[in-house]
C-alpha cells in the first residue's frame, strides 16, 4: 500500500513542545538503528487497523523512519474463520461455527500463498508487524526468510472464557515462533496467547490522527450541511440519501449517534432498545445507528446479515420509537468522504454512544471525545482507558439490567452544560494520552528493543 509523506506541522501544533521532542529524538535514533518494518493487515479501508497504519506510516515516513505496509488478500471462507476467531478473542461466540481441522486446514493454505509474496519483499533483519488473526499464519514463513515476526493483538476480552479458549488454542500453534507480542490492554495477553510462551511483550494503546478527515476541524455549519448531503438530516434540498432504514432528523432535534461496524459485538440492538425504553420516553432525542455499506468492509462477512437483525428488530419497535431512529449505510467507494461525514455525525450529535460487548480500544470513542462530543460508554475493553471516570464520559458496566446507559444519555441530554464540560475533559484526554507521536514513540521503542535483543543474541 503506498503511503507519502504526511506534513507534520498539523500534528506539531496539537503537541506540547516536550512531546514533539520526545518524537523527533525517538525518530532520529530508530531512523539509524532499525530495518524496515512492514506492517500486514487484511484490509486497507475499513475498520480502526487501516485507518491507524495510513497516518502512522506518513508521519513515520516524514520523521524519516523506514515503515511499509501490505495486505494480504483472501477468500470469504477464510474472512469467515478469521472472524470466527477474531470474535472468540473478544470473549463473544460470534456465529457459533466450528473451527476444526478444515478451518485450520484452509487457514494454513491462505497464509502460505500470503508468504510466497511476502517473501519478495522481505529481508533477513526485518521487523514485521501482522495485525490480528487474519495474519497470524505468517509468523512462521517470516521466521523461515530471517525476519522478526511480532504479532499485535487489537481485540481482546476482559476475562478468559470458552470462547477466547478456542481462540487461543486456534491461533497459539500458528504464533510459536513470534518474537514479540503487542495488544491494546496489558490483560488482552492472557485471552490471546499461550501462557507458558514466553515472548516479549507491550502494550500500546490506539490513537487517533487530528489532522485526518474524519477528525479536523469542521464548523456546526458545515457539518450540517455535510449530513443533509449525505441524506443523514433531513431538508428540502437534501442530497442522494444513505439512509437505507427508518427517517432523517430535522437539524434541529437532538441526535444520539452510534458510529460502528455491522456487528453483534458493538451491540446496536441494545442500543435501539435503550433509546426505546429509556431515552425515547423522556427527551425528544432522535436515533441514528451509522455504519458503512455492508459489503464494505472485506474482512467481515457478517456485516450484511447483522444489518437484517437490526432492520428487523427496528420493525418491531413501537411506532412513535420507530419514527425517531434511523439506520444508515454510509459508502466507502471514496473513503475520505465516508470520514468526513463521519466526523460530522461525531460532531452535530448530543450524545454519541458505543455500547459494545466486548473492545479492542474502540476508535470511536476517542474520535468523539477528540470533538468534545460526550460520550456514553459500556465499560468494557480499551473504553475504560479512555473514559476512566465521569469526568470524561459515562462508562456504563455490564450487564445492564436496569438500563444505566439510556439513563447516562438522558442525563446528558437533559444537562447540556455538564455535556460541554464532559467533553471538553475528554478532548484534553486524548491530546495527553491518544494522539501518533505516543503511538510511534512506544511501537519504536518496543520494536527497536526487539531487534536490540536479536542482534545480542
Amino acid at each position: 500500500m503506498p503511503v507519502g509523506r504526511y506534513p507534520l506541522n498539523g500534528l506539531r501544533g496539537c503537541l506540547t513542545a516536550a512531546r514533539w521532542d520526545r518524537l523527533t529524538a525517538a525518530a532520529t535514533r530508530w531512523a539509524a538503528t532499525l530495518p524496515t518494518v512492514w506492517h500486514v493487515n487484511s484490509t486497507d479501508n475499513g475498520g480502526g487497523v487501516a485507518e491507524m497504519l495510513r497516518p502512522a506510516l506518513g508521519y513515520g515516513h516524514a520523521l524519516g523512519l523506514g515503515l511499509r505496509w501490505l495486505v494480504i488478500e483472501a477468500d470469504t471462507d477464510f474472512f469467515t474463520t478469521t472472524k470466527r476467531v477474531d470474535n472468540g478473542i473478544s470473549g463473544v461466540p460470534g456465529d457459533g461455527g466450528p473451527l476444526g481441522p478444515e478451518q485450520v486446514e484452509g487457514f494454513r493454505r491462505v497464509s502460505r500463498e500470503a508468504a510466497a509474496d511476502l517473501g519478495r519483499f522481505l529481508r533477513p533483519g526485518d521487523v514485521v508487524v501482522l495485525h490480528d488473526p487474519q495474519t497470524a499464519g505468517l509468523c512462521e514463513h517470516v521466521a523461515d526468510r530471517g525476519a522478526i515476526p511480532v504479532w499485535r493483538a487489537h481485540n481482546g476480552a476482559d476475562r478468559p472464557n470458552a470462547h477466547t479458549a478456542r481462540s487461543s488454542a486456534f491461533l497459539t500453534p500458528f504464533l510459536r515462533r513470534a518474537r514479540g507480542l503487542i495488544t491494546t490492554r496489558p490483560h488482552f495477553r492472557d485471552v490471546v496467547l499461550d501462557s507458558r510462551m514466553g515472548v516479549p511483550s507491550a502494550s500500546i494503546t490506539p490513537f487517533i490522527d487530528p489532522m485526518s478527515a474524519k477528525n479536523t476541524d469542521l464548523t456546526a455549519d458545515a457539518a450540517r450541511s455535510l449530513l443533509v448531503r449525505a441524506g443523514l438530516l433531513a431538508a428540502p434540498d437534501a442530497g442522494h440519501p444513505v439512509v437505507r432504514v427508518g427517517t432523517a432528523p430535522g437539524a434541529d432535534v437532538p441526535m444520539v449517534a452510534q458510529v460502528s461496524r455491522w456487528d453483534s459485538v458493538k451491540d446496536m440492538i441494545g442500543v435501539m432498545d435503550s433509546f426505546a425504553r429509556t431515552v425515547a420516553p423522556r427527551t425528544d432525542a432522535h436515533l441514528s445507528l451509522i455504519g458503512p455499506q455492508v459489503d464494505g468492509v472485506a474482512d467481515d462477512p457478517e456485516a450484511a446479515e447483522y444489518f437484517r437483525l437490526c432492520a428487523a428488530h427496528w420493525e418491531r419497535l413501537p411506532r412513535a420509537v420507530r419514527s425517531r431512529v434511523q439506520l444508515c449505510c454510509l459508502p466507502t467507494a471514496d473513503p475520505v468522504e465516508n470520514a468526513r461525514v463521519v466526523n460530522a455525525v461525531q460532531r452535530h450529535a448530543a450524545v454519541i454512544t458505543q455500547k459494545s460487548r466486548s473492545e479492542g480500544f474502540g476508535l470511536t470513542v476517542a474520535e468523539a471525545m477528540w470533538k468534545g462530543t460526550p460520550v456514553v460508554a459500556t465499560r468494557v475493553g480499551g473504553i475504560t482507558a479512555q473514559i476512566p471516570d465521569a469526568r470524561h464520559g459515562r462508562a456504563v458496566a455490564l450487564p445492564d439490567p436496569d438500563d444505566l446507559f439510556g439513563g447516562a444519555i438522558t442525563e446528558l441530554l437533559a444537562d447540556p452544560a455538564t455535556g460541554a464540560a464532559v467533553g471538553h475533559a475528554a478532548r484534553e484526554r486524548v491530546r495527553d494520552r491518544f494522539l501518533p507521536d505516543s503511538h510511534l514513540h512506544d511501537e519504536l521503542s518496543f520494536l527497536g528493543g526487539l531487534v536490540g535483543s536479536e542482534v545480542a543474541a
